[in-house]
């Protein structure tokens, strides 16, 4: 029986080492990861986009001074289709993975419904927009069937 508590000591005595050692590496990788070169790349995020962010910049500003607003789509015949899509200007801006998807556009964006990947009639419907967007109107639909279907270029009054 001493001889089982003298090998529990020792492998205590091992899990404190490890975990001090453990603590000691997180608060290098800490240290290291506040310097810009090592955060760059070390940092999953960062790899994923390959282009850190430019200092001072953030989402807040980029729309700073140019009039914005929101479009919700919806899904009127299915419940969910995730390889149908919206494009904004030729760029994948949503996909359907839920019943609706909401968009924020600027003037003379054209949005497109893409419905390429199902041979049957998909129905659209613009559920909602925001108070400054005036096209494309509240509740116009558009059905696709195999094909993409332009909704129209973005007109926002000011």
């Amino acid at each position: 029986m001493r001889r089982f508590f003298q090998r529990l000591e020792h492998w205590e005595k091992r899990l404190q080492l490890l975990l001090v050692i453990l603590f000691s590496l997180l608060v290098i990788l800490q240290v290291v990861m506040a310097r810009e070169p090592f955060r760059f790349y070390l940092s999953f995020a960062e790899r994923m986009e390959g282009i850190p962010w430019p200092q001072g910049s953030s989402m807040v500003t980029k729309f700073a001074g140019q009039a914005v607003g929101e479009v919700k789509i919806e899904l009127c015949n299915y419940i969910i289709h995730t390889k149908a899509a919206v494009y904004i200007n030729d760029k994948k801006a949503a996909s359907f993975e839920d019943r609706e998807v909401l968009l924020t556009v600027r003037p003379g964006d054209e949005i497109i419904v893409d419905g390429t990947a199902y041979p049957y009639p998909l129905t659209f419907q613009v559920s909602a927009v925001s108070e400054n967007v005036s096209w494309p109107p509240l509740n116009q639909q558009v059905t696709t069937k195999g094909s993409q279907v332009s909704l129209g270029k973005v007109k926002i009054d000011r």
